[in-house]
């Protein structure tokens, strides 16, 4: 997970994940380089600089590292992420709805910059109105698994060092399927009284739910950040 947070810096991508409709993660992926097209020279480098202390660190914060966190954002930025979003829906919709399909996908590269120059300004505090603030969690917080505070007027970011979006990746649950694994497998082993019929089907459930998980997880990533389809490995 740790290498995947390093993968976004050195592609200067940030990553915002909304896992429920005021809750989330956000990955900051800024190079600290400003950019990062560039050639394996000048990367290794950026990256001899990094690990010399010869240019700022990684994290949101200045003079930090921190790159994660769980976010809980104010319904005012929902409501404007939600009304650029259904813009970016509608421009990609069927293209004999609209003129032609060039046209489409110029309102669609068109909605795409909007989108991510919304969140790149909301990201540097240019929306008063939809500012945030940074905090450590409390205790109880953590222990509990949830937050005390309400994201009223300021969406509020909390400080994530345990990569907690992890959580929502198919790669961060293999605890839960193992338990899922056993308990199906237990289930049809006792009642078909069968363990090879109870393994085969446990590994055919697993298939297909890896199946559902991949072309699920395709389609909403095409939808939501506009990547063509064919650029997914």
């Amino acid at each position: 997970i740790r290498q995947f947070v390093d993968l976004c810096s050195m592609s200067n991508i940030s990553v915002f994940l909304l896992s429920h409709k005021c809750f989330g993660y956000y990955i900051h992926g800024r190079s600290v380089h400003g950019h990062a097209d560039t050639n394996m020279e000048e990367m290794n480098m950026n990256l001899k600089r990094e690990a010399e202390n010869l240019c700022s660190q990684r994290g949101l914060v200045p003079n930090t590292d921190g790159q994660t966190f769980e976010i809980a954002i104010s319904n005012q930025m929902r409501q404007h992420y939600d009304r650029i979003h259904e813009t970016l829906i509608r421009k990609n919709g069927p293209a004999r709805l609209l003129s032609s399909s060039e046209n489409t996908f110029e309102q669609s590269i068109k909605a795409y910059h909007m989108m991510n120059k919304f969140l790149g300004s909301f990201i540097d505090h240019v929306h008063k109105e939809m500012d945030y603030f940074i905090k450590d969690k409390l205790l109880l917080e953590r222990i509990l698994g949830m937050e005390f505070m309400e994201p009223m007027e300021k969406s509020i970011f909390y400080n994530d060092e345990g990569y907690s979006f992890s959580s929502v990746l198919y790669y961060g649950n293999e605890a839960t399927l193992l338990i899922f694994d056993l308990l199906f497998f237990c289930v049809v082993d006792l009642a078909c009284q069968n363990f090879i019929l109870a393994s085969f089907l446990t590994y055919l459930q697993q298939e297909i739910f890896r199946y559902i998980r991949n072309t699920v997880g395709q389609k909403n990533l095409v939808s939501k950040t506009l990547v063509d389809q064919r650029f997914l490995i």
